[in-house]
């Protein structure tokens, strides 16, 4: 009985308005000046820092430390207001610089998938954005759809897409790549990010790692199908017909990365197609 009402729509949405009716009495104790999330625009005086859980978890398996991640803060992993992460919150940055590039009287097709729930305050702020979400597995998406197999879209027919931290869950990522590749307009980009340790170059996959002890051993956790290195994530874009722009602290500026919680060392990874 009890966990048939767990997995209830009633269930779920209470526990939804109760994350957020405790998310607004954390907050009071986060208010300040220092701080800006560019998703939510709240004002504060710190991010949320990681406590337990997942680093602790790296720890017990063996793992690179969490800090070894090229974009993850632990001291500011979240927003206390609108909980976007500093992957997303390094997203944003750029989505509003691009967006003000845009057409306003135009409408913009922009999917992402494995959606976070951070960056939807931020696409409500810019109307001209048709906003859908994807995923395979998920039942709160616009579109349920293989991101290796997207036949429901278009050629040529998406103006952003999305892509965090989704690929290392892909046994066919390269297959994926090359279909983010089709559906993306001339013109148009994407943002695509994995979890990278960085000075890490080559990729480390292996069929054998088939359990989740080994996953969280070998790949940091329990349903990756691999590790990236750098050199080789770059490199398969880029074989998929993408050309990769790496964007850190020399294009945002160290005081952006500030304000913002994200490290210096983060990147955004945005693609075009090649040629245009």
């Amino acid at each position: 009985m009890l966990a048939k009402f767990k997995s209830s729509a009633s269930y779920k949405t209470f526990r939804k308005w109760n994350k957020s009716l405790r998310r607004r009495f954390d907050l009071l104790s986060y208010r300040g000046s220092s701080c800006r999330c560019p998703v939510c625009l709240t004002r504060l005086r710190a991010f949320k820092a990681a406590r337990g859980g997942f680093p602790d978890e790296l720890e017990r398996y063996g793992f690179y430390p969490a800090s070894a991640f090229e974009t993850f803060n632990l001291e500011a992993v979240s927003c206390p207001a609108c909980d976007a992460t500093d992957r997303e919150r390094l997203t944003a940055l750029y989505l509003a610089e691009a967006f003000r590039a845009f057409d306003p009287g135009r409408r913009y097709r922009l999917i992402e998938f494995g959606p976070g729930a951070g960056l939807l305050t931020l696409f409500k702020r810019y109307p001209f954005i048709d906003y859908r979400s994807a995923d395979l597995y998920r039942a709160d998406v616009h579109d349920t759809v293989d991101i290796t197999d997207m036949r429901i879209y278009a050629d040529r027919s998406v103006d952003v897409f999305l892509c965090s931290h989704v690929l290392e869950h892909v046994s066919d990522d390269r297959r994926a790549m090359r279909e983010l590749h089709r559906i993306l307009k001339a013109g148009g980009f994407g943002v695509v990010l994995v979890p990278l340790v960085s000075g890490v170059e080559e990729t480390h996959e292996d069929p054998a790692i088939d359990t989740p002890a080994l996953r969280w051993k070998h790949y940091g956790l329990d349903d990756h199908v691999r590790q990236y290195g750098k050199r080789d994530f770059v490199d398969r874009l880029t074989g998929a017909g993408f050309t990769v722009d790496q964007l850190g602290i020399e294009h945002f500026g160290r005081a952006a990365f500030k304000e913002a919680g994200i490290t210096e060392k983060s990147v955004l990874y945005v693609v075009r197609r090649s040629g245009g």
